[in-house]
């Protein structure tokens, strides 16, 4: 092979190199894609626990308001399971009103207590105080509210999308637990 033959195939090489795609980095799927999203404060996963203890609360109400917490906030899993929640609760509803009482107000205080992350996931250690006012039948609304304050553990996903909201599950003995928790 002569000197200018292996100089062609040489620049051929190189440039035929140059046509091929380049390899770079693998691409974002979902796995990396979430890794890369940073761990939210204490403060913005009480938020969306308020949220979504708030939307919980409020099918109780003799007249729920809408749901406020956003869809990309919360997994597929977690609101599947809100939906699975809904006609217990409503029956409950229901046989709590056959008695001539219902739910006419509440208030809820979310206090995060411990958060924990790992990767692609984080537990957060909450409890919830919520008051709740009633009517009934015989004597109407009620001055004195009743209230629970109840233990629990909420699990977040990392995802594209950010940060979102998996479960949330009371903590020990699920006896008594107020009408709007239905326990899995």
């Amino acid at each position: 092979m002569s000197r200018r033959s292996v100089v062609v195939a040489a620049l051929l090489g190189l440039a035929l190199a140059g046509c091929q795609p380049n390899a770079g980095p693998p691409s974002a799927g979902p796995a990396l894609a979430a890794a890369a999203v940073s761990t939210p404060s204490s403060a913005e996963f009480a938020a969306i626990i308020q949220t979504a203890v708030e939307d919980r609360n409020g099918v109780a109400m003799d007249l729920p308001p809408a749901p406020r917490l956003p869809e990309g906030k919360a997994t597929a899993a977690y609101r599947a399971k809100r939906e699975r929640d809904l006609p217990v609760v409503t029956e409950s509803k229901a046989r709590f009103k056959s008695f001539g009482f219902w739910y006419t107000s509440f208030s809820t205080t979310v206090t995060v207590e411990s958060t924990e992350s790992s990767g692609t996931e984080a537990t957060v250690r909450f409890k919830e105080l919520t008051e709740q006012h009633q009517a009934s039948a015989a004597s109407g609304p009620s001055n004195v509210p009743e209230s629970y304050s109840l233990p629990q553990i909420a699990t977040f996903k990392a995802s594209a999308q950010g940060w979102q909201l998996d479960s949330i599950t009371p903590v020990g003995n699920n006896f008594g637990l107020p009408m709007s928790v239905v326990p899995h």
